[in-house]
């Protein structure tokens, strides 16, 4: 039997949680909001929005090897034979480095500790793919041996109203050059090697939709295993998540793609900001 670990950073969804049962555990990234900290998954989301809403200031810090720890023994006291320990891209946080030095220090040869090099639904549409793989009857070295090609089938696309959270917060990426160049500009980012990249630029809201729309299309043409995921904020970006998701499903071939819908964990929105909506797309 495989148990699932992941960090709260890959993008994971309710459904899938309840899908996984007590084989998964979610190891949260430490949210800070001013001097208290809080563990992401283990506090109400709007709390935070409501903060961060309020221009006030929070960062993130990566689960420490002993969370790693403890998620793990926790597993195979459940009687899991072997832990896949699946998390965002090191470029972007060290909880791949605490989780490889718990799994050193308990079963090495029985947790596998991946390195998505993705960020938020792209991992958390990785992670799904290597699962069918193994259920399937593939074994599970051999599925990981496909993570190269898995990982390009993975793609996001979101937008920000506002570079300042990646920028405050190290985040910025092969974003960097946007800077200064935004006024009036709708940034619609993706992950590039890693980290944040620019996927394009459209000018107003209507254009911008627009374009995250074909960009969805676009990747999604003329591929097999298709799947979709909405992701929003804070409630203020619900409604624009909505107009997005309603031009995709005007296309009679996407709209029966199987969709979900996230509300973004704190930990990406700690360094994106409040007003993130996106797209995940997976398509082989």
């Amino acid at each position: 039997m495989l148990g699932i670990v992941t960090d709260s950073g890959c993008g994971i969804t309710t459904s899938f949680m309840e899908e996984m049962g007590n084989s998964y555990i979610m190891v949260g990234m430490k949210i800070y909001l001013g001097e208290d900290e809080y563990v992401d998954g283990k506090f109400d989301k709007e709390k935070f929005y409501n903060w961060i809403s309020a221009g006030k200031d929070s960062k993130t810090s990566q689960p420490s090897p002993i969370d790693f720890e403890n998620a793990y023994r926790e597993l195979l006291k459940r009687g899991y034979d072997e832990i896949l320990s699946f998390h965002i891209s090191s470029k972007v946080s060290g909880a791949f480095n605490s989780a490889r030095i718990a799994a050193n220090n308990v079963e090495p040869k029985r947790i596998h500790v991946v390195d998505s090099q993705h960020i938020s639904a792209g991992v958390y549409f990785m992670l799904r793919r290597i699962i069918d793989y193994v259920k399937n009857g593939m074994p599970l070295e051999e599925a990981l041996g496909m993570l190269d090609v898995i990982r390009k089938n993975s793609n996001v696309f979101f937008t920000v109203s506002t570079l300042d959270h990646l920028i405050k917060n190290g985040r910025i990426g092969k974003a960097a050059g946007l800077v200064g160049s935004v006024l009036k500009l709708s940034p619609i980012l993706t992950v590039k090697d890693g980290e944040t990249g620019v996927a394009s630029i459209a000018r107003g809201k209507k254009r911008m939709l627009l374009k995250m729309t074909n960009l969805c299309k676009d990747f999604l043409k003329n591929k097999e295993h298709r799947r979709l995921l909405f992701a929003y904020s804070s409630s203020s970006t619900l409604k624009m998540m909505e107009e997005i998701k309603e031009k995709i499903n005007e296309t009679e071939e996407l709209s029966k793609i199987p969709q979900e819908t996230l509300k973004m964990w704190p930990t990406i929105t700690t360094h994106t900001g409040p007003t993130t909506i996106g797209i995940g797309c997976y398509g082989e």
